[in-house]
């Protein structure tokens, strides 16, 4: 396979769009036309251009791991699910995924704990933070350990009181409608009733005083 055309991708860093003579055309990483020599005139044999696509393959989907963690934080099964769905395919991703925690760019551990803190400030609760961190493929233990450090930070039932002093600042204890329609509110993000009850007894004696 000769080549006959060498043209820049727009838009698109570093990317060439590489014609051949039997009118086959792929689409390679800068870094792929340096490593191989690839010019305009130059033969491929059915080898070399296996080598060419394998070689450019695994750059690409370690170029679109890199530029997805860039922008955020995955977790393991988070940026796999990713690369997936830009089409890689599953052991390919598998690869770059164990090779990117290999250098720690990225750590359920580290992941599951910022996650879970997160999650806290937004108002969820410890059952809701639990069914995000396992949509997210933690394992249980990294989650339990996650939740720790919410606690540490802020008991859920002290969390519960601070979002009543914001949200609830008139409420009637002896409205039994209020009250239930309070517990549904705090239950749907996911606090325990224990807690929810807790935290009404603390702010009803802030109220009180």
């Amino acid at each position: 396979m000769r080549i006959i055309k060498i043209d820049k991708v727009k838009f698109k860093k570093d990317t060439f769009k590489i014609c051949f003579e039997n009118n086959d055309t792929i689409i390679v990483l800068a870094d792929t036309i340096v490593k191989f020599g690839l010019k305009v005139g130059k033969d491929l044999m059915d080898k070399e251009y296996k080598e060419v696509m394998s070689y450019d393959k695994s750059n690409r989907i370690m170029s679109d791991a890199l530029a997805s963690i860039a922008l955020r934080s995955y977790s393991l099964r988070g940026l796999q699910e990713k690369l997936l769905q830009k089409g890689y395919d599953k052991d390919m991703a598998l690869n770059v995924v164990n090779r990117l925690e290999e250098l720690n760019y990225i750590n359920d551990d580290k992941f599951s704990k910022n996650y879970a803190v997160y999650l806290s400030q937004k108002g969820k609760g410890e059952f809701a933070i639990k069914a995000e961190l396992e949509k997210h493929g933690i394992d249980k233990v990294l989650i339990m350990e996650a939740l720790d450090e919410v606690k540490f930070q802020e008991e859920p039932y002290e969390q519960i009181v601070k979002i009543m002093r914001s949200k609830f600042k008139n409420f009637k204890w002896k409205d039994k409608s209020e009250v239930r329609r309070a517990a549904a509110f705090f239950l749907r993000r996911g606090f325990s009733s224990e807690n929810i009850a807790k935290a009404f007894r603390e702010y009803k004696n802030i109220s009180i005083d």
